[in-house]
Order: C-alpha cells, then structure tokens, then sequence
C-alpha cells in the first residue's frame, strides 16, 4: 500500500520578512532579455569579469603599432610621436612630415588612438580604437586650422567620426565576432594606411 501524501494545507509560502509569496514569477515577452540575464546572471558575470584580461592581451598587441608605424614612417618620409603608450589615459602613436609644422611643432599629425579605460566597453563612445587627423590642441592660429580643417574635408565620408575641433576627420576600427588581438591590430593598420593615403597629399599641398 502506497503511503498517503501530506495533506494540502491551504497555506501560502510565506518569506522570512513575513510576506506571502504565491511561486514562480510569470513572464512577459517584453522582459525577455531581462529574464535571459536573471536565469544566467552568474555565467554571464563570470565573462563579464574576464573582460580587464581580455583588455590586457589586446593592448599587448596595440602598443606594438608603434614599432609598426616606424618601419611606415621611414616609408612615406615621416616622423613618429607617441605619448601615454605605457600608461595614461589616451595612448597615441602618430606621424606627421616636417612640412606639417610650425616652428619645429607639427600642427597636424595622422593618429591611432584610443581610449585605455573603455576600450572594449560595449556601449562606450569610445569602445575601439581610431585612426584620425588630429590638430593640436594648442593651435591658435584660427586661419591655419580652418586650412586643416578644409584639406580633410573630402574624405570625411570614408571615416565617418562626428568632426570635432582637434579630430576634423577620423573614424574607430571596429572589429565583429571573434577578437583576434594581431588580425585586429593588422586592420587598424590597413586603416591607418588607407587614411594617410588619403589625407597625407591634402596637407602636403597647404
């Protein structure tokens, strides 16, 4: 003989704060995503804490762009610069010609930049890394920088970053899928290149 099950007791759950629970939550397609975090949150807590070592390996391979970029400057007749690669918050390497400066201080250069404390953010402004023309911030000669400023002007539909008044025309290396930290850093370079290229003839003319 089978044993008789518990008698129902007509009693909700009741939490340890004193309150009546009725069971599981019902769900609503519109929180879909929200349900997916809360069924997975600690795997996907998990991943997101590998991020900063995900971060690491990758700059690994992005401060190397400035060995890179000397064997392309002996190329194309440049300078190289660098500021912030070992630490700081916007690591730079950039060329630049003799022709571009003013009294031995480049106005303009041709740049990799990005942002240390959001690269690889999802959602940051500033999640890659990008290629750009930079004035220098201390430029005040509004006719020299309107110059700059016109020169670039044509290829702002090939690197599509909003203008600013340093970066008239720039534009981030996105990367989709799988991360490759040297298969990434190969691409900002092609970028680079394409966007020297581009603007280098500009500014030698002004």
């Amino acid at each position: 003989m089978s044993e008789p099950s518990a008698p129902d007791s007509g009693v909700s759950p009741v939490s340890p704060d004193g309150l009546e629970r009725s069971g599981a939550s019902s769900r609503d397609e519109a929180d879909a995503k929200a349900w997916f975090y809360l069924d997975h949150r600690e795997d996907i807590e998990a991943w997101a804490s590998l991020r900063s070592e995900g971060r690491a390996l990758l700059e690994k391979s992005l401060v190397g762009i400035a060995t890179d970029l000397d064997e392309f400057a002996e190329e194309v007749s440049a300078a190289r610069e660098t500021t912030e690669l070992a630490d700081g918050s916007w690591p730079t390497v950039g060329l630049y010609r003799t022709r571009w400066a003013t009294g031995g201080i480049a106005d303009a250069d041709v740049v990799v930049q990005w942002e240390r404390s959001r690269l690889l953010v999802r959602g940051a402004g500033t999640e890659w890394p990008y290629v750009g023309v930079r004035i220098r911030t201390d430029l005040d000669d509004t006719a020299r920088r309107s110059q700059i400023c016109e020169a670039v002007r044509p290829f702002r539909s090939q690197f599509t970053g909003k203008p600013s008044r340093n970066f008239p025309c720039w534009g981030h290396v996105r990367a989709s899928g799988p991360l490759d930290p040297e298969a990434y850093v190969a691409d900002v370079l092609a970028a680079y290149r394409r966007l020297w290229a581009a603007v280098a003839p500009a500014l030698d003319a002004l």
